[in-house]
């Protein structure tokens, strides 16, 4: 047992740390940060624990040069435990330059794939595989304030405490299920670092399902979004501090000639014409002489029957196929790839086959059997007692 304090605050003792965990097979991290008020979340409390090691806390207030983690995380010898890694992930991606990730297990993405549902949380994770209850008192601390109380340290420690444990277990059950390729075909995205910036198309498609925005409204709203963007990631705030969803489509609506035309608008926040309106009209000027040729291009939403009735089904084959192989339906096929099939069903295992928006394991998982249901070859049927089944077409 390598002995470390509790509480890590001194550069070469974290260094020293950090060269013991890179000795080790598996190590579990959990962060401590605050997202409100803020654009990006602050960074409070790194912990750490691996066989042999900890679990232990680092203060980042304290230990300034946080690289060597950066080391541990590029090193392929090295599981890097984390659940939800996403969450800490882009911190880290934020907060240490050139880092990078490499054999990442993320136990919240190993539960899912195990029958586990498909976000639970680690606290019933952990009691679920070792029967702790870990304690919930201090999930709401401040945790810029120092020094931190006991309490909080032990709580912190807690998130670490048992993920190495958590490890061994599901990546045991993985392989006696024969999903270790699955899960490593979904964890693929977490080690990409474009997975971490801030998508602007998706933040523009979420804003235009806001409001009623038409098509030739688009090009302003697309402008919005980004203003707005900059805007908040400048002044480090969360985008809503400058303005909501709602708003930026009724601005792309109005599209104001000046600011008072602004004032006009319902849900207005206080100080906002006086803060950014000659910034919007600049917007609305800009977007009539010369409008943005890069608006992403959105599916927008159908209500043909056809299509309802397409949609219908192919929920219900996704929750009994999910069923079957003890998956939660949403896993098995994401929002976005959902709603893209509908738009453009395949017309053959070729087509789905060639789909970028999939991984291979989702290939593999429906494969032959949804590209049967879209082309008409299997149809869903009512059995004797009144359940249901898809049965081919002859």
């Amino acid at each position: 047992m390598i002995a470390y304090p509790d509480l890590i605050e001194d550069q070469d003792t974290f260094n020293s740390l950090i060269a013991d965990l890179r000795k080790k097979p598996a190590v579990a991290l959990d962060t401590e940060f605050h997202c409100e008020k803020r654009y990006w979340p602050d960074l409070f409390l790194i912990q750490l624990a691996a066989d042999g090691i900890g679990p232990v806390a680092v203060d980042p207030l304290a230990v300034k040069d946080l690289t060597p983690l950066a080391g541990l995380f590029a090193d392929e010898k090295v599981a890097k435990v984390l659940h939800s890694a996403r969450n800490d992930l882009v911190i880290l991606f934020n907060d240490i330059p050139g880092f990078t990730v490499k054999n990442l297990f993320d136990s919240q993405v190993a539960a899912a794939f195990l029958g586990h549902g498909e976000q639970i949380s680690l606290v019933n994770l952990v009691y679920s595989i070792c029967g702790v209850k870990a304690r919930k008192k201090y999930s709401m601390s401040d945790w810029s304030t120092r020094p931190l109380g006991e309490g909080q340290l032990d709580y912190a420690l807690d998130d670490v405490r048992h993920l190495v444990e958590v490890y061994d277990v599901l990546s045991a059950d993985l392989k006696k299920k024969e999903r270790t390729h699955w899960f490593l075909g979904e964890s693929e995205s977490l080690l990409d670092p474009a997975t971490y910036m801030v998508s602007r198309e998706r933040l523009f498609g979420k804003a235009r399902s806001a409001g009623k925005v038409k098509k030739s409204n688009f090009p302003l709203l697309w402008m919005l979004v980004n203003w707005r963007e900059n805007t908040a990631r400048d002044m480090n705030r969360p985008r809503f501090y400058v303005a909501r969803d709602h708003l930026l489509c009724r601005l792309a609506v109005l599209a104001p000639g000046n600011p008072d035309a602004i004032r006009s608008l319902r849900g207005l926040p206080g100080g906002f014409v006086d803060k950014y309106g000659e910034a919007v009209v600049e917007l609305v000027n800009k977007c009539r002489k010369d409008p943005p040729k890069d608006v992403p291009r959105l599916l927008l939403p159908r209500h043909d029957w056809g299509y309802a009735a397409r949609k219908d089904i192919l929920r219900i084959f996704l929750k009994m196929k999910s069923k079957s192989l003890d998956l939660a339906p949403a896993l098995l096929l994401p929002k976005e790839s959902f709603e893209s099939i509908l738009e453009l069903p395949p017309k053959n295992l070729e087509q789905f086959m060639e789909r970028k928006d999939l991984t291979g394991w989702r290939k593999e998982a429906l494969g032959s059997e949804l590209v049967d249901l879209l082309t008409g070859k299997l149809a869903l049927a009512l059995k004797k007692g009144n359940s249901l089944r898809f049965v081919k077409v002859r």
